[in-house]
């Protein structure tokens, strides 16, 4: 869900949503708080420090417990030192100065990435605190930003990520032009990649093409990740931009022609090395492909959901549903 911040009046959009979150994951009255806390000082900081901006807000899901991410997004005048920013009494703009350290006090999980003139990304995630998850350890963590164009509800494009033995598998799906019918094919992919027990990605694909034919079709992107064996393999159809990133190389990775669902001109598996080093990022065709991660200093060590929201931030089209799927390795991170 996203709320577009441009006035005041957006503070009690954003907590309205919130609070709409936070029951669909059952949290707590407590964390219910800490919610509409948060989502006041995103927005609230947005306003002061940029004037305009975004708040994104989405259920995460770990071990069967639910939670509450949210990501403030602004391209304002970003923070000098994001250390003192942090402490209570820090204000540049007059006020108390206890906008972040609220958030983060109130977080289960924060990050921030700020670049002076730049603008500013904040994470937010609410858990419960009474049934604070545990953390299956995963050898990689995943960060996601998606919205629907402009005017619409409901999102053309969708993602999703499962562990399938030593490999984490995960996928991207632009259901062609935007809208519901668009939406229906991206549901149906995800349905079937979540419902296959097929390790293979040509063959998950395959199934894919099968069960869209009856909708108005889609390009697909899908990866399998092994970290112990220091592997990535990908296969994609139509126009998904994908792309393994270290701090000294960027490699695309080559989607063949044709629209999952109508034609297929050929699938075909790649693999390429994945080291401890290395970020996967895959996009829908909402983004722009002008993106280099050379223009973030720093921002490898950040979570891959900021990570995500910084290029969603400034490379975002505005004329199609967006979706950036970021991935990390990260020992001990969890699901998301």
């Amino acid at each position: 869900m996203l709320t577009r911040v441009t006035d005041s009046s957006h503070a009690g959009e954003a907590r309205r949503q919130v609070a709409i979150f936070g029951e669909e994951a059952q949290l707590g009255e407590i964390e219910r708080g800490a919610l509409a806390i948060v989502a006041t000082e995103m927005t609230t900081n947005v306003l002061k420090h940029a004037g305009s901006g975004v708040v994104l807000i989405d259920s995460i899901g770990q071990n069967g417990y639910r939670g509450v991410r949210l990501l403030g997004l602004d391209q304002g005048r970003g923070i000098r030192d994001v250390a003192a920013a942090l402490q209570d009494g820090y204000s540049s703009s007059g006020s108390a100065g206890n906008g972040l350290g609220a958030i983060k006090r109130l977080s289960s999980e924060f990050d921030i990435y700020s670049v002076p003139n730049s603008g500013t990304a904040i994470l937010s995630e609410i858990w419960p605190k009474d049934q604070k998850p545990h953390r299956e350890v995963w050898p990689l963590q995943v960060g996601v930003v998606s919205t629907p164009i402009k005017g619409e509800d409901v999102c053309g494009d969708g993602w999703s990520v499962k562990k399938m033995g030593d490999a984490t598998l995960l996928m991207v799906v632009d259901g062609l032009g935007h809208g519901i019918m668009a939406a229906e094919a991206a549901r149906t992919a995800e349905s079937v990649f979540n419902q296959s027990k097929t390790a293979g990605l040509s063959g998950i694909l395959r199934d894919t093409h099968d069960a869209l034919k009856k909708t108005r079709g889609a390009a697909v992107a899908m990866a399998a990740i092994e970290p112990e064996r220091e592997q990535l393999s990908f296969a994609g159809v139509g126009n998904i931009g994908a792309s393994i990133v270290t701090p000294s190389t960027s490699r695309g990775m080559v989607s063949h022609y044709g629209t999952v669902g109508h034609y297929l001109d050929r699938i075909q598996e790649f693999q390429f090395p994945w080291s401890a080093e290395s970020l996967l990022i895959v996009h829908s065709d909402g983004l722009k492909t002008t993106w280099n991660l050379e223009h973030y200093p720093g921002i490898w060590q950040k979570h891959p959901a900021l990570i995500a929201g910084v290029l969603y931030r400034d490379f975002t089209r505005d004329r199609d549903d967006v979706t950036v799927l970021v991935v990390k390795s990260s020992a001990g991170a969890g699901q998301p």
